[in-house]
Parts: structure tokens; sequence; C-alpha cells
């Protein structure tokens, strides 16, 4: 399916809420140096809710309210390694009050505020080491959530999805059964030594050393993809031939200027044809929850759009295709 969205959005109404959102969070550790790190859970809940504050965002929430049900699906939210690990949040609340469980994914390796100075403040984005750690933590992080308590054992572990941006959209591919070679970095800087989204210290941020082609490792537990921009350029051809779930693919029209990140080569590559949206006039960040007036200073580039490009009125269409692409892929009309 191919959908061409308008740059302006009309209005429209949006799937009606059926439960208020609970929050609370929980945690895994990193396989690679054993770091506990955070997981926020946004879920259904009757109870009621109080504005809290997180990062930049006010939040309608339950601290800790008690689940509106027994038997919910689940879907892992992951953005890569972020200074703004929330800034998905819309659509994991939008998604907890109908009906569904959503774990919001904080990865090290990018800009974890303990990490060594020696190693550029943390910044590891770009780098050889980052690639094969991303979907490694993403399926710790699932264990944790499905060990948790008391809500692990509330997920349906039938229905299990995973939305990743970026470079979570690589860490999604890679645990679905994508086989990642990141010997290929070295060449993409080398080419694109502008690009800050894969190397942001320019060619020098790849390691000289490349590992080898990494060996498939499919998680049988992930039901269903749903990738935004996702980084397509460390997949070869074929590498992606494992991956037979069921895909969404969302690229933007000026997400990619530079070529560096290769959304149509996943499109290409996937054994089956994915859902697919082209979005007219929308940069990389479109799809990145709004940030209040007040705090968009601190942001910079992720909250700023092309000219003509209305951020919130394509996230209440995106939002409702999100809601409906689980529902149907995982069956879960609660």
């Amino acid at each position: 399916m191919t959908g061409l969205l308008p740059a302006a959005l009309p209005a429209r109404a949006e799937t009606p809420a059926q439960f208020r959102a609970a929050v609370s969070q929980i945690a895994y550790a990193d396989p690679g140096t054993g770091k506990t790190v955070p997981i926020l859970l946004l879920y259904p809940t009757r109870d009621h809710v109080q504005p809290i504050r997180r990062g930049p965002y006010h939040l309608n929430v339950a601290p800790e309210g008690g689940p509106a049900l027994d038997s919910l699906p689940l879907v892992m939210m992951t953005q890569g390694p972020a200074r703004n690990g929330l800034a998905m949040v819309s659509v994991g609340l939008f998604l907890a009050r109908r009906g569904m469980m959503t774990a919001i994914v904080t990865h090290l390796g990018g800009m974890e505020p303990d990490a060594d100075p020696r190693a550029g403040k943390g910044d590891r984005v770009g780098t050889v080491p980052l690639w094969p750690e991303l979907p490694l933590q993403l399926r710790a992080a699932l264990d944790a959530v499905l060990d948790s308590s008391p809500m692990g054992f509330r997920v349906d572990r039938q229905r299990i999805g995973v939305l990743g941006y970026a470079a979570g959209g690589h860490a999604a591919l890679a645990a679905a059964g994508g086989v990642a070679d990141p010997g290929r970095l070295a060449q993409i800087c080398a080419t694109h030594p502008d690009d800050r989204t894969l190397c942001p210290a320019g060619a020098k941020t790849a390691a000289a050393v490349s590992p080898k082609r990494l060996e498939a490792a499919s998680d049988p537990r992930i039901r269903s993809l749903l990738l935004m921009d996702p980084v397509g350029a460390l997949f070869a051809d074929g590498a992606l031939s494992r991956v037979t779930v069921p895909v969404r693919l969302y690229e933007a029209e000026k997400g990619d200027e530079s070529g560096a990140l290769q959304v149509a080569r996943v499109r290409g590559l996937l054994p089956r044809p994915p859902e697919y949206d082209l979005v007219p006039s929308a940069g990389h960040y479109a799809f990145l929850t709004p940030v209040p007036a007040s705090a968009a200073a601190r942001f910079g580039a992720t909250v700023q759009d092309p000219p003509g490009f209305d951020r919130a009125a394509f996230h209440a269409r995106l939002n409702d295709e999100v809601l409906d692409y689980f529902r149907r892929t995982l069956n879960a009309v609660p």
C-alpha cells in the first residue's frame, strides 16, 4: 500500500480513547556493560490521572495505575540512542489509551551522561561498536518487560510488535532476523562525511577495523514491525531475507537528503513488500513528538520542519495509522 500524505493535513477525528494512560518505570541490564537502563511502560488504566513532567513534556497519566485489561498486546518502541529519550511519547500514550501496552526503550551507546569523555562524551552514533549492540539491547529490554511484575504476565506473548525510528529501525530489523554488516559504515562515512545521522564526527567516526558480518538472530517473539525512516545502510544484498513478519515502512520525503540512511534499500530488500508511505515535505524528525514552544530552543533541528509541513497535523493522522496497523497485524482489538 502506498500513500501520499499532503504537507497540510485537514483536521480529522481521531479514534476515541477507551481508557486513560498509566505509567510505570522498569529497567533492563545492558548486555555489554551490565549498566541498568530505564524502560518507560505506558498502558491502559481506569484510574484517575494527574499531570506529571517528563523531559519537555507534560503528561496526563496515572503513576503506577492499575491495568484496565488482563491481556495486552505489547509494542516495543525504540529510536536508538538519543538525547530526548521520550521523543516518541505521544504515540505511546495514544496506543495505551486504546488498549495496548507500550515500552519506550532507552539505549546506551549514544549519549549516556556518565560516558567516558575520552570517547566523545559518549557520542558513539556512527561508530562500528554501536550497531551490533542495539538489537541486543532491544531483546534485553523485551526480556525485562516480560519478566517484570506486575505487568509482564499481562502481555500476550503472541501479540508483540516493534516500532523503530532511525537507528531504532535498524535495531528492529536486526532483532527480527536482519543481518547487518557494520563494515559498510566506513565506506558510507567516507562518501558522506557531512551526514550527522550516521557520521557525526565525519569519516573519522568509522572504526579502522570493522567486525565481520553479523550472524542472523531472529527473535520469534516479534510478530510485526513498524519502521519510520530506518537506517538501512548497513544491510547488504540479501541481508533482510529472514525478516518475514509484516512490515509498515514510513519514509520522510526530505528525511534522507544525503542518501546515507538508505530507506529505499530497506523497502527493496524485504522479502515481502511492506506497507509503504512516503510523507511529502516531511523532514527526518517529523515522526518525533512536537515539543512545547517554551522548550523548542533546547532541541535545535529535531523540532524544526521544512516550510509548509505541519507536524502536529501529521501526528493526528500518524497515531491512528500506527494504531490501525498494530491492531491488524497483532489482532489486537481490546
